[in-house]
């Protein structure tokens, strides 16, 4: 393993402790994420045809 992608990997296992001890800043990120995803979403959704539904 590289000295660089040992870093990266400590950096991650970091982060991933830190969330799991800590779970307002977990559900920070989470609501963070979730947000991003919904305007994602709604942005996709304008430039595609409208969905049609059928009763």
């Amino acid at each position: 393993m590289s000295k660089r992608r040992g870093i990266i990997m400590t950096a991650i296992g970091a982060g991933v402790t830190y969330l799991m001890r800590n779970k307002q800043a977990r559900d920070k990120l989470f609501s963070t994420v979730s947000g991003m995803m919904k305007n994602s979403n709604s942005s996709h959704a304008s430039k595609t045809r409208p969905r049609v539904e059928v009763k």
